[in-house]
């Protein structure tokens, strides 16, 4: 009896080895046919650890606030915890570089903006790199919105125009770092205003708009939901909006169309990202995790409160509004000859 046992034994553990030779050339064939990515094969079923999404803003900006929101729910979805990873500075640009070189195994991602992923490229040569990460899904859209300090007086962009004309040079403007997409928008307003205004760069939207509100700098652009409390609170004075129609939180704000600036008809954007060769596979496990978390209500509530829409999209349709957007603002640079020093 011992030795039928041992036979059995070594029948069944032969048995296992042909099974597992099978299922491992199984895996080498679909790699070599491109089928399966080996990081994909290697890693199992993908997440089985945290993933990190990477703001290039600092906290409580409007990259910020949107990029915690949409973690939250993906953290649900996932079965994972998605940790926000703050890398402030530069307009974005040192923390969309640290996805260039991040591993593509989907547990280094970006919550990309239109500073990093339209306006860098455009305005620096050494950006070109931002090419070839790999698009997963738009997130969320918001217009941008011009305020001014209340503490120099002026209701209205006419107003502000005619102050900047008789002071030139006096006045500054915040960005959120030089090459940032808001520090774009400022230029365009100079060159479309005649006017001149210093340039003051800062890391991110918050500290921004808290010069503004001090009166440090006279004038800012961001998108709409890091400015609503203080504009709510008349700590900021609102001169326009970049959106088409006027927006339902501020309906008493007019257009950059009625206002008769047109070329700043301009929509920001945050959507997800992945680095370079960034496998199919877990690209379409991320982007069926962004259009459940976009569909979710209490989402929808978080984000609609802050002045954010919810825009899911294709990975193709990602990719295509970058583009798009890239091709906008380098005619406006290229037909107003702007330059950023």
């Amino acid at each position: 009896m011992k030795t039928l046992r041992g036979d059995q034994a070594r029948d069944r553990y032969r048995r296992y080895l042909s099974a597992n030779e099978a299922v491992q050339l199984a895996v080498v064939l679909l790699v070599g046919l491109g089928l399966l990515s080996a990081p994909a094969a290697a890693a199992g079923a993908y997440p089985n650890r945290p993933v990190t999404i990477i703001v290039a803003f600092e906290p409580g900006g409007s990259s910020d606030i949107s990029a915690r929101l949409v973690a939250q729910e993906l953290t649900a979805i996932l079965g994972q915890q998605v940790i926000i990873e703050n890398r402030p500075g530069a307009g974005g640009r040192p923390g969309t570089r640290r996805l260039a070189e991040a591993a593509p195994d989907g547990y280094t991602l970006l919550w990309g903006s239109g500073s990093t992923l339209t306006v860098s490229p455009v305005l620096y040569a050494d950006q070109k790199y931002v090419d070839s990460l790999t698009p997963i899904s738009l997130g969320v859209t918001q217009p941008f919105i011009f305020v001014a300090s209340t503490a120099i007086g002026v209701r209205s962009v006419g107003d502000f125009v005619a102050l900047a004309k008789q002071q030139p040079r006096k006045l500054n403007f915040a960005s959120a770092g030089v090459g940032s997409s808001n520090h774009l928008l400022g230029e365009i307003f100079m060159a479309s205003t005649d006017t001149q205004l210093t340039h003051v760069p800062y890391r991110g939207g918050a500290s921004a708009r808290d010069a503004v509100t001090k009166n440090e700098v006279q004038l800012m652009d961001e998108v709409l939901s890091p400015l609503v409390g203080a504009i709510q609170a008349h700590q900021l004075q609102p001169l326009f909006i970049t959106s088409e129609a006027r927006h339902p939180l501020f309906p008493d704000v007019p257009t950059a169309s009625e206002v008769g600036l047109p070329d700043l008809a301009i929509v920001g954007f945050f959507a997800l990202l992945g680095p370079a060769h960034l496998p199919p596979d877990i690209v379409g496990v991320l982007n069926a995790a962004m259009k459940k978390a976009l569909d979710s209500r209490d989402l929808r509530a978080g984000l609609d409160l802050r002045g954010f829409d919810a825009a899911y999209s294709t990975p193709e349709d990602l990719a295509r509004l970058i583009e798009k957007g890239r091709k906008q603002y380098g005619d406006i640079v290229a037909r107003r000859n702007i330059k950023v020093d």
